[in-house]
């Protein structure tokens, strides 16, 4: 009888332990078993949520996404802050716990990321899969002085150049559209001229962060000055293409595994049903 009986209150200890991080919310987590990034956000990030969480007093939730989730997962690692019926997802680098912290302790109103405060020149989009890749371009003043054939006009070098990036550009398509964007990147180019050759330096950042580039060229892209829309057509190609290698990037949080758009989409209530 005795031992039935611790039985039932250690039953009722837990009911009541899932009940109260259930009434804080929760923290659910969707991955892809198998999949690279994955794989090391279980490694690496993992360890560290689950102490997030359990410092917030949160139920923390694991949900493999490969077989169905709701439309709001567009790609994996994804972490969303629950409660109730509405799911805030965290707009920031899972590798970024103090971002992810702020996030949790404010139940999902603290985002990271400062995005759209740019003002760019120009903006790109590419779906892969169910996400949306949004890159901001900027074209900075060119340094040097053009060969004195004509007039140099600042206003129309920018234009000319940005229509160069954009058909240096396999993947990327320029849109006046700003669309609900699952990773957000911003190209900064700087063009020089130096003995009659138009040189083009490059950065890109994670508007995860704004100060330091995940990608910074050592040899800018170049071609004679009477060419000179050539060196951005190269440019764009190679920015796009560190671009796209950030998707594979797992050591700043930047990187993701792609949902396909034959992924079933559930409701939040038959994805959570299943860990």
């Amino acid at each position: 009888m005795k031992v039935l009986l611790s039985f039932m209150l250690a039953c009722f200890a837990l009911a009541l332990c899932k009940l109260t991080a259930q009434n804080n919310g929760q923290l659910v987590v969707f991955v892809q078993d198998g999949r690279s990034i994955s794989q090391d956000f279980k490694r690496n990030a993992l360890p560290e949520i689950k102490k997030i969480a359990k410092r917030n007093k949160l139920e923390l939730k694991m949900v493999d996404a490969s077989e169905g989730a709701p439309e709001e997962v567009a790609y994996t690692p994804a972490i969303f802050y629950r409660s109730g019926k509405t799911n805030t997802f965290f707009n920031g680098r899972y590798s970024n716990f103090e971002d992810l912290d702020d996030f949790v302790s404010s139940a999902g109103q603290k985002q990271p990321l400062p995005i759209d405060q740019i003002r760019p020149s120009q903006l790109m989009v590419w779906r892969v899969g169910r996400a949306t890749l949004k890159t901001t371009m900027n074209i900075n003043p060119l340094s040097g002085k053009p060969p004195k054939r004509r007039k140099f006009n600042a206003h129309k070098f920018e234009k000319e150049a940005l229509n160069a990036l954009v058909k240096g550009m396999d993947l990327f398509r320029e849109t006046s559209l700003h669309p609900i964007s699952t990773k957000s990147f911003h190209m900064e180019f700087y063009p020089t001229v130096k003995e009659g050759v138009l040189l083009v330096q490059m950065e890109l950042f994670s508007v995860c962060d704004m100060t330091s580039p995940v990608f910074k060229t050592e040899i800018p892209s170049g071609s004679e000055w009477k060419d000179w829309q050539v060196a951005f057509e190269k440019a764009g190609n190679r920015l796009e293409k560190a671009l796209v290698a950030q998707i594979s990037n797992w050591d700043n949080g930047d990187g993701f595994d792609t949902l396909k758009t034959t992924t079933p989409v559930q409701s939040w209530t038959a994805s959570l049903a299943f860990e």
